[in-house]
């Protein structure tokens, strides 16, 4: 066995309402902080298989331009959600929920997502397919939430 292998299925533009933009500007208190805030987030969806421990999202996402060598202030997924096999069932949305045995496909976003760079996670680093619109289902099973 070669051991754990991580596809990305792809990287969606989320949709981004206008009260949720509001709600996230009442927090930031800035307009240009807030566009920039969504202008590179993205929703991941992935399926890591081969695993037989939780999957670490802490070091799940990608390294800083201003300081690649350094994993401290690494962006990384957050918010996820364990989907069904098919993709198209939610089964948990909370932290550390892409657990369990056999393939797992999930959902995370992260922010600051440079589309032209390598995700990083524990066993090294994955090349990302083009950016797309969000697809309806996932649109529905894992809405945006707005953070403080």
């Amino acid at each position: 066995m070669t051991g754990p292998t991580l596809k990305i299925i792809g990287v969606y533009r989320p949709h981004i309402t206008s009260d949720t933009w509001n709600q996230q500007f009442r927090v930031m208190n800035d307009r240009d902080c807030t566009r920039e805030y969504f202008d590179k987030l993205v929703l991941i969806e992935a399926i890591v298989d081969g695993t037989d421990e939780p999957f670490d999202m802490s070091r799940f996402g990608q390294m800083q331009t201003q300081v690649p060598d350094d994993p401290k202030p690494m962006q990384v997924g957050y918010d996820e959600g364990l989907l069904s096999e098919d993709g198209d069932t939610l089964t948990d949305r909370k932290r550390n929920c892409v657990q369990g045995t056999g393939p797992l496909r999930f959902a995370v976003y992260l922010h600051q997502f440079d589309p032209q760079r390598p995700l990083r996670w524990k066993r090294g680093e994955v090349i990302c397919p083009p950016i797309r619109e969000i697809p309806l289902r996932l649109l529905l099973l894992m809405p945006y939430n707005v953070c403080c």
